[in-house]
C-alpha cells in the first residue's frame, strides 16, 4: 500500500512536469509558428512593394527621360532663336548702312521698313527666347524633383533588398523549429498520455486494496463482534449456575454448623448425666 502511494505520487509528479513541458514547448511552437507566419507575410509584402516601386520607378524614369528631352528640345530652340537673332542683327546691320547710304528717298524709306521688320523679328526672337528660358526653368525644376524621388525609390529598393535575407533567415529558421518543436510536443503528448495510463492503473489498484482493506476490516470487525456476543451470552447463561453453587454451599455449611451445634449439646447433655 505505501509503495503503491509512493509510486502514485511519482507517476502525479511526473506527469505535473510532462504536462508543465509540453506547454512551454507549445507555447515555444506557436511562438515560432508565428514568427514563420509574419517573415512569410513581410516578404509577400515586401515583394508587393518591391513590384510597387519598381512600376513607380518606371514611371518616374519615363518622366525623367521625358523632362530631359523637353529641355533639350527647349535648349535646341533657344540655340536657333539666339543664331537667328545674330543673322537678323548682321542683316540689320546692314540695313542699317543702307538706309544711311540711301541716296533716294525710297531706297532710304525702303531700308528704314525694313529695319523697322528686323526689330520686330529681333524683339519676337527674344521674346520667345524668354519664353523658352521659363519653360526650361520649370522643367529644370520638374527634372530635379523628379530626380529627387527617383533616388528615393532607388533608397527604398535597396532598402528592401537588403531586409530581404534577414526575413529569409527568419522564414527558414521559423520553419526548422516549427517542424522540431511539433515533433518534440507530439512525443511529450505521448509522454504524458502514458503517464496519465499508469496513474490511471495505479490508482485503480489503490482503489482496489483500499476495497480490500475495507471489506477484512469488516470481517474482522463483524468477528470480533460475535465473539463479544457469545461471551456476553455464555457470562448471562453460567451466572445463575454460579449464585445456585454458592446457595448450596451456604445451605451446606449451615446444616453443618447444625449438626456440630447439635454434637455439642449431646455430649454435654452425656456429660451432665454421668454426673
Amino acid at each position: 500500500m505505501a509503495s503503491l502511494s509512493r509510486l502514485a505520487r511519482s507517476y502525479k509528479n511526473k506527469k505535473i512536469q510532462a504536462t508543465k513541458l509540453r506547454r512551454q514547448t507549445e507555447n515555444k511552437l506557436k511562438t515560432a509558428v508565428s514568427l514563420k507566419r509574419r517573415s512569410s507575410s513581410g516578404l509577400s509584402s515586401l515583394e508587393r512593394r518591391k513590384d510597387t516601386m519598381n512600376a513607380k520607378k518606371d514611371g518616374v524614369s519615363q518622366l525623367l527621360t521625358q523632362y530631359l528631352a523637353q529641355r533639350a528640345s527647349i535648349q535646341r530652340l533657344k540655340t536657333a532663336a539666339e543664331e537667328r537673332i545674330m543673322q537678323e542683327k548682321e542683316t540689320r546691320e546692314r540695313a542699317q548702312q543702307e538706309s544711311e547710304f540711301a541716296e533716294s528717298p525710297d531706297g532710304k524709306a525702303r531700308a528704314l521698313e525694313k529695319l523697322k521688320m528686323l526689330d520686330q523679328k529681333i524683339a519676337d526672337l527674344n521674346s520667345e527666347i524668354r519664353q523658352r528660358n521659363a519653360a526650361e526653368e520649370r522643367i529644370v525644376k520638374l527634372i530635379a524633383d523628379t530626380t529627387k524621388a527617383k533616388s528615393r525609390l532607388d533608397s527604398k529598393i535597396r532598402q528592401q533588398a537588403q531586409s530581404r535575407p534577414e526575413l529569409l533567415e527568419q522564414l527558414k529558421s521559423s520553419t526548422k523549429a516549427g517542424e522540431r518543436l511539433r515533433s518534440q510536443v507530439q512525443t511529450k503528448l505521448k509522454q504524458e498520455a502514458q503517464l496519465s495510463r499508469n496513474l490511471v492503473t495505479i490508482n485503480e489498484k489503490l482503489k482496489l486494496l483500499k476495497a480490500k482493506r475495507k471489506k477484512t476490516k469488516r470481517k474482522a470487525l463483524k468477528s470480533r463482534r460475535k465473539a463479544k456476543a457469545r461471551k456476553t451470552k455464555t457470562r448471562t447463561k453460567k451466572a445463575p449456575k454460579r449464585r445456585a453453587k454458592t446457595r448450596k454451599r451456604r445451605t451446606v455449611k449451615r446444616k453443618t454448623i447444625k449438626r456440630k451445634a447439635k454434637r455439642k449439646a449431646t455430649k454435654k447433655s452425656r456429660k451432665s448425666r454421668r454426673r
